[in-house]
């Protein structure tokens, strides 16, 4: 069996979900092949040792880790011109992989592609509608935008076979003309999070004390991220922990963070989640992929939203009924507030032990097995229909 992933290329949270769906096709004996953009191109082609091909990219704009829309909107005139070159491009490369199934991953001119060459498509989609009109209640362009937007990611959606949401029912709205399709796994996992390997193993694998006080803070290799780095680091020796560990992803030049017996700087961890796990609270941005790791391991957190961001405000929105999440808007921060943020959290014992009680809640699911199943199952479905 083949499997073809295309997975959007902005950031790195699409990709690195793909790469866990792949490590477990791969152990079923599937071959797995990726198309991507991007950081999540550059992520996959950079740090795993699967075919990797590129696609023409889509870019979001902004600055000071605020997402500027209208911005984004003024230079993506040649969309329409992009959309077209990436599905010549797909179609290339499908023609020259021939896989059974196509795996997108929040790439929307995939779905049209493989309905055009007969291959089956599973979607991977946490976010099915769109709200960024409300940030510009007076733009009517956006608007306007916003409607035809909606309209298509539900017709593109609909000629997908499954639409696998990585998260729990009732974490976004379904339009009504894809609910049929829907199904909730519950997140894709890079590692096991049944594996009964404890914190302390882990610390001594990794080379800390089992007593250290551990900070995380993750970014997933956006540009929008850099600010949030920047705080942090004027904020370091402030915290009440023993080390501050940064991971900035594969495209962010942090040379401004200067490593030290207590801070340590990491561009890419193919064991993040081990990582995750000997934190004792982590801050990151609020990208899906992320959050939902954090959230299923039990780890007291941060969240920084990318401003105007819809997506991660709604992720934000999310994550919160959780009890174990401190959101904030980075406009609204400083290092002193921040720190008292994290050394709050730190030794924040009622936290400590709510994350404990979404750790048993979230160790029900297992979302990587499930969304292999349903690959396999479209694609076997599909072979024994060409027979």
């Amino acid at each position: 069996m083949k499997v073809l992933i295309m997975p959007c290329g902005i950031g790195m949270g699409h990709a690195s979900r793909c790469v866990t769906i792949a490590r477990k096709l791969q152990e079923e004996g599937v071959e797995v092949a990726f198309a991507s953009y991007g950081c999540g191109y550059e992520m996959i082609d950079s740090y795993h040792k699967y075919q990797t091909l590129k696609l023409p990219e889509i870019k979001f704009y902004g600055d000071k880790g605020i997402l500027d829309i209208k911005y984004t909107v003024k230079k993506s005139i040649d969309i329409p011109y992009i959309f077209l070159k990436s599905i010549y491009q797909e179609s290339k490369i499908i023609k020259q992989f021939k896989p059974d199934i196509i795996v997108a991953d929040s790439h929307f001119s995939v779905p049209i592609t493989a309905k055009v060459l007969s291959i089956p498509c599973i979607m991977i989609q946490n976010e099915l509608t769109l709200n960024f009109s409300e940030l510009y209640p007076e733009e009517k362009k956006v608007e306007y935008l916003e409607t035809g937007l909606k309209k298509f990611i539900k017709d593109v959606c609909n000629l997908s076979k499954v639409i696998i949401v990585p998260d729990l029912q009732g974490s976004t709205e379904i339009p009504e003309k894809l609910e049929k399709k829907i199904v909730h796994t519950g997140p894709f996992l890079r590692d096991d999070n049944h594996n009964t390997k404890s914190k302390e193993d882990i610390k001594r694998k990794l080379g800390f004390n089992n007593s250290e006080k551990i900070v995380l803070v993750t970014v997933g290799g956006s540009d929008f991220g850099i600010e949030l780095l920047k705080l942090i680091c004027y904020a370091s020796s402030k915290l009440e922990c023993d080390r501050l560990i940064f991971v900035t992803g594969p495209g962010i030049k942090a040379d401004f963070i200067c490593e030290s017996d207590k801070i340590i700087k990491k561009k890419f961890l193919d064991n993040m989640m081990e990582w995750m796990k000997i934190s004792d609270v982590i801050i990151t941005l609020a990208g899906h992929t992320t959050i939902m790791e954090i959230i299923s391991l039990g780890i007291p957190n941060i969240i920084i939203p990318i401003d105007n961001h819809p997506e991660q405000l709604k992720n934000a929105v999310n994550i919160k009924k959780y009890g174990i999440s401190i959101v904030k808007e980075l406009k609204n921060l400083d290092p002193n507030k921040i720190s008292k943020d994290i050394n709050r959290l730190l030794n924040d014992s009622e936290v400590t032990k709510q994350a404990e009680k979404v750790k048993e809640m979230f160790s029900q699911y297992h979302g990587t097995d499930d969304a292999v199943k349903i690959i396999m199952e479209n694609a076997l479905d599909s072979k024994s229909l060409k027979k």
